[in-house]
């Protein structure tokens, strides 16, 4: 038996939910209604995905009624409970389920250049310090064109211990020397304003099918190879659309020892666009995300982000 809390966001009560494993999936089968006293004994626990309501608490269609607790309608009409209920409230339909909110990681940023990181963080209320060349945060972000010098050794070292790097385009070059192989680049490149296709699922969820990115600099990092990419359980989350780059991926994640590495073809420039600046936002929330084992969506909420809002202005 699994238990989670949570409470009606209408009349405040809490309640204790009662889960039990079934064909992979996790069911509710009781709600308990208990105190805050009660409550705070209860560590809070983020439910699995495709969480499912038992027969027994969904309501009768005809009456609204749940079999937990009796149908005044059953002996007139039969009652049947209707699979298309969401899980709800044993008093109403206004049930959030209390999830542990993130650990703020810590995170470093480098010293700005072409782009600054810091800046987006900044907007998202997230706190950070200057990259000082230690490796004790959990993330830490290298701008592109930074001046920092960077330990490529030591680089390579924190990320496998489980650290969470992010570099952003022209910084490539560390990622090169620091995984060698993994990943094949070029500076053949123009300013330019293209469209990628969101390939990373939860992204999509969220950006739809494409976006349009700008890169503002003469010469920008092409990844044109990607030899090694799927043997460190890589992804393309973006990839180019277009005759010049079309097919190209420019953005990437992939796996190294305990912990990943992230890049991008572009950064935060001056002039970024409202979407532009919210996909960065995105990718921050991923990474964040990646080290508490949470959905983007989930960091989001628990972050006070709207991300119903981004979706819709995604959309226009």
């Amino acid at each position: 038996m699994k238990l989670y809390l949570a409470h009606c966001s209408k009349t405040g009560k809490r309640f204790c939910l009662e889960g039990r494993e079934k064909g992979g999936k996790v069911e509710i089968v009781n709600f308990l209604d208990i105190s805050d006293a009660d409550a705070k004994k209860i560590p809070l626990t983020n439910p699995p995905k495709g969480l499912a309501t038992a027969r027994n608490l969904l309501p009768c269609s005809s009456c609204g009624s749940r079999l937990i607790a009796g149908c005044s309608c059953a002996s007139s009409t039969g009652c049947r409970a209707t699979d298309s209920f969401k899980l709800g409230c044993a008093y109403c339909n206004q049930l959030v389920i209390d999830r542990p909110k993130p650990k703020i990681p810590k995170i470093y940023v480098t010293e700005s250049g072409y782009d600054n990181i810091g800046a987006v963080l900044d907007g998202m209320k997230l706190p950070y310090s200057k990259f000082n060349g230690k490796y004790d945060c959990d993330i830490l972000f290298i701008n592109c064109g930074t001046p920092d010098s960077i330990d490529t050794q030591k680089l390579r070292a924190y990320v496998h211990s489980g650290g969470c790097v992010y570099i952003s385009d022209l910084a490539s070059g560390y990622l090169s020397t620091a995984f060698p192989g993994i990943i094949e680049f070029e500076n053949d490149t123009e300013p330019c304003k293209i469209y990628a296709r969101v390939v990373d699922p939860e992204l999509h969820q969220i950006v739809g099918n494409r976006i349009e990115i700008e890169f503002d600099l003469d010469s920008w990092s092409l990844m044109v190879g990607t030899p090694m990419l799927a043997k460190f359980k890589g992804k393309v989350l973006l990839e180019a659309q277009g005759v010049s780059y079309g097919g190209k991926p420019i953005m990437i994640c992939f796996d190294y020892g305990a912990g990943k590495v992230f890049y991008t073809s572009f950064h935060n420039h001056a002039q970024a666009s409202e979407k532009e600046t919210m996909l960065l936002e995105l990718l921050l929330l991923k990474q964040i995300g990646s080290k508490s084992n949470q959905t983007v969506e989930e960091v989001g909420e628990l972050m006070g982000l709207n991300i119903g809002s981004m979706k819709a202005k995604f959309r226009k």
